[in-house]
């Protein structure tokens, strides 16, 4: 394909955000092109694999991909703003939403789909060439990396060559990680996060009987949404992390209901987070990030129904532990663990065991090529807590890439904290694109080769 004028990396919620604002704000000639390795667009993890059973995690009210458009999921999907819809519908949504972008785009903007996965990327005076694992490159003014939720590690423990047999998967999204378990089979999930909470639903869906097992270090499950109440506004010291606590008790004790003080602070905890110092964001993700993720990310209520019966039923058993090791057993997976408070260790053998860890919390453990390339060659530098990439306001990356290439999402996370999500991701996909607009407002990649 000849030069165009931006190469979006990723192909899921993030870049299709990100391809859909170029295409609304864009004027021709311009030329896009999005590359994602599965073909398949506005899925990516979250909106691929997802089964009837898995809902958002938040309701319609506030899943417009549309900053400026706050109802427009609402219109779209005809569902009650306080409904917690299928996340393969958001799928549908997204993917619809960029067809429609597309069909009423400006003259001579175009939009690009290339399957093949980038591992790596240069940069010169010209712009960004990206190179595709399948052969060939793409030669872009600038570049976006739109990678999403990057695969986390698995558990740096001995192994006993568990990971190297069948009875154990690196994520419940790789292909077949839950087919071929014995219906009565028990099963081992690592994480007892949301990633645990889809594993142990799509089990279920599955006809699934025997014991499911979650283990984490702290043994929290995700707290389940309530209903709407009036609005609370925390009132947020200059005391760090203790003051943000404080803040959120005394919000809690005034509105009633700890769920609208968190989420009263969604507009302003990035703002909150770029005041703390280095070491109350360090004292921050090592005391009290288990119980944030736990009380931000929530369950739809119909989610934590289900999920309440099967405790109840005791096919489902959370613990609290550190896994010790891992072996294999007359065709069982073992994991030996040492429960919260106590020293002797416990073992679990399981027909399979499942890491529901969720995506890389640091930098060091994510292990994708293009990522390593872009730090091999000072073109990305990490950020000062190691969990993503230093950039600035706008998202281009502070490096020698020299604004040439961008980022948001999960690689932010950081600088931001709140980065992820789609209230997040939409505003973060609106500023590139307008930033990207602006910077490129020269001849196209199109008028360059005439």
């Amino acid at each position: 394909m000849g030069p165009v004028d931006v190469a979006i990396v990723g192909g899921g919620a993030g870049g299709t955000l990100v391809a859909v604002q170029l295409l609304r704000q864009a004027r021709g000639p311009w030329h896009i092109a999005l590359v994602e390795r599965s073909g398949a667009l506005a899925r990516g993890l979250a909106y691929g694999p997802a089964e009837p059973c898995h809902l958002l995690n938040l309701p319609a009210a506030g899943m417009s991909a549309l900053p400026d458009d706050p109802g427009h999921f609402v219109r779209w999907s005809g569902a009650a703003p306080d409904a917690f819809v299928p996340r393969a519908l958001y799928g549908a949504y997204l993917e619809a939403l960029l067809t429609s972008a597309h069909a009423t785009a400006a003259p001579g903007v175009t939009l690009q789909l290339v399957c093949g996965e980038a591992v790596s990327a240069t940069v010169d005076q010209g712009g960004v060439r990206v190179i595709l694992r399948e052969g060939g490159e793409i030669e872009a003014r600038a570049a976006v990396l739109a990678l999403g939720n990057l695969p986390g590690p698995d558990l740096q423990v001995p192994d006993g060559g568990l990971y190297s047999t069948p009875l154990y998967r690196r994520s419940p999204w790789q292909p077949g990680a839950l087919d071929g378990i014995a219906r009565d089979g028990s099963v081992l999930l690592l994480g007892t996060g949301l990633t645990m909470v889809d594993a142990a639903l799509a089990l279920q869906r599955r006809g699934h009987r025997g014991t499911i097992h979650a283990l984490s270090r702290h043994g929290l499950l995700p707290q389940v949404h309530g209903e709407a109440t009036g609005p609370v506004h925390p009132r947020i010291g200059a005391s760090g992390v203790r003051g943000l606590l404080r803040a959120l008790r005394a919000a809690s004790q005034r509105g009633g209901d700890w769920r609208a003080a968190f989420d009263a602070l969604r507009p302003v905890t990035q703002r909150i987070w770029s005041r703390l110092s280095h070491e109350d964001r360090r004292r921050f993700l090592r005391h009290l990030r288990a119980h944030w993720e736990v009380h931000r990310h929530r369950m739809a209520p119909a989610v934590g129904a289900a999920i309440a019966r099967l405790r109840t039923r005791e096919r489902l058993r959370v613990h609290a532990g550190r896994v010790h090791s891992f072996g294999v057993q007359a065709a069982a997976a073992v994991a030996l663990y040492r429960a919260r408070g106590e020293r002797q260790t416990q073992k679990l053998s399981v027909a399979r065991a499942i890491n529901c860890t969720g995506p890389a919390a640091q930098l060091c453990d994510v292990r994708n090529p293009l990522v390593e390339s872009l730090l091999a060659q000072g073109l990305a530098r990490p950020d000062a807590l190691g969990m993503g990439f230093t950039t600035d306001r706008d998202g281009a990356l502070l490096g020698a890439a020299r604004g040439l290439l961008f980022t948001l999402g999960t690689l932010r996370r950081g600088e931001l904290w709140e980065t992820t999500a789609i209230p997040e991701l939409r505003s973060q996909a609106r500023t590139v694109a307008q930033r990207l607009v602006d910077d490129l407002a020269l001849p196209s990649a199109a008028e360059a080769t005439i």
